[in-house]
């Protein structure tokens, strides 16, 4: 444990001087020169505050007796600091990195050649790449810092309209509302969650549906919240399941019995929010002489996520249902084996959250979860089949969000000709 903090101070220092010797070369050309000892202080003294936070707070969380989900909390405050230095000065250190294999080609044209083109040449060519650097770096700075303090609250209603070939008549029209990956235990105060469920409460919707992770690791994370939940009134129901996060795998039990118990009373804690959890079952909303299908299973993820979901026992005796609507917490189901092994024609997932950092534009969006998840946000379609992955309502590991806000979704289903 010891020896591997001392590598990676290791190798974040390398990195920081390698950094601060292009930031050198930067502040000698004259537009820096008043501002020299300025930006190199402001550089290091980042470190130095990054470091003795670091340490003061893990000692205080060490310390604080706090119970174990407080603390688990507490650490994002310590990757939110890192991603917030270090990611402008990665940046940075990218764009150096590029002047410096500039020089290295310079070098080795002139020596080859024997001779120096006025193009290469140019010394005015030289602080362009260290200048966009410096300037997009400072623009990564602030994006982070928006994040942390107000993009991880910033809450919004997405609707998408979802066409639907075999949709029965009487549900076309039907507004789902489709939220997940809460993990309420991250949110320290209780007001970002009243405005979440607030505007949840003031969208027209039939039904609300959960797909998993309202926790982090502990029942108890949800147990101010109920409320909140309880209070959104939906005239067909709410229907929810469960994450990798619910499962409490991440947390360290002392017993089989403390770890089943965790888990009851996070169930409990559904029921009382007024949803009615489906694990690996269904249940059939009805409008008329239609109806539609709700199915739910346990968690089912790509290794070493556990693949809990049982998606026959779900369906249970009506396998070819006309109509069936799934929710599974890992959009990887959906192609490992919704769409080959059954006719469902929409499935709910989350899990992805976007990775909390992305862009996303009306023409173009990309976050490097998609790396992982190829179908990691918004809505899909395969052979008829329809999936919508959702970007979570909260947050875990880092304390914000970057060009992926938190999603309320508006499902509005329509029937196509």
């Amino acid at each position: 444990m010891i020896l591997n903090l001392i590598i990676i101070v290791s190798i974040l220092f390398a990195i920081d001087l390698y950094g601060y010797y292009g930031l050198r070369k930067l502040t000698r050309h004259r537009p820096f020169l008043g501002y020299r000892k300025l930006i190199v202080r402001v550089y290091w003294f980042m470190d130095i505050g990054f470091l003795l936070f670091t340490f003061g707070w893990a000692l205080i969380i060490r310390n604080s007796g706090w119970p174990d989900y407080i603390q688990y909390r507490s650490y994002f405050y310590i990757t939110g600091a890192f991603i917030l230095i270090f990611i402008p000065k990665i940046v940075y250190l990218i764009f150096n990195l590029l002047h410096d294999i500039y020089l290295v080609i310079r070098f080795i044209f002139r020596t080859v050649t024997g001779t120096r083109v006025a193009q290469l040449a140019n010394p005015g060519f030289l602080p362009v790449l260290l200048t966009i650097g410096f300037i997009l770096s400072l623009m990564m700075l602030s994006w982070v810092f928006y994040g942390i303090v107000y993009g991880r609250f910033n809450f919004g209603v997405n609707t998408v309209e979802v066409p639907v070939k075999d949709l029965p008549k009487a549900f076309d029209g039907y507004r789902i509302i489709h939220i997940s990956d809460t993990h309420l235990g991250s949110f320290a105060r209780t007001r970002p969650v009243a405005r979440a469920t607030a505007l949840m409460a003031a969208t027209p919707h039939d039904l609300l549906v959960f797909t998993g992770d309202m926790v982090n690791n502990e029942a108890v994370e949800a147990e101010k919240f109920v409320p909140m939940f309880a209070s959104i009134q939906s005239s067909d129901g709410k229907f929810s399941i469960l994450g990798n996060h619910d499962m409490g795998d991440y947390r360290r039990w002392y017993t089989i019995e403390e770890k089943s118990a965790n888990l009851q009373q996070l169930q409990d804690y559904h029921q009382q929010m007024g949803f009615e959890l489906l694990r690996n079952k269904h249940r059939f909303i009805v409008r008329g002489n239609d109806s539609i299908m709700i199915a739910g299973v346990d968690n089912w993820g790509l290794p070493p996520f556990a693949q809990l979901g049982d998606i026959d026992l779900a369906l249970g005796n009506q396998p070819d249902f006309p109509f069936i609507i799934l929710l599974s917490h890992d959009p990887s189901h959906w192609t490992a084996e919704v769409v080959p092994e059954t006719n469902v024609l929409l499935t709910l997932s989350g899990h992805t959250h976007g990775m909390q950092a992305g862009i996303r534009t009306p023409w173009f969006q990309w976050s490097p979860v998609s790396l992982k998840y190829p179908m990691w946000n918004g809505l899909f379609q395969k052979d008829g089949q329809y999936l919508y992955v959702n970007r979570g309502l909260g947050f875990i590991g880092f304390p914000g969000r970057m060009g992926m806000r938190p999603e309320i979704t508006l499902l509005v289903l329509r029937k196509k000709p």
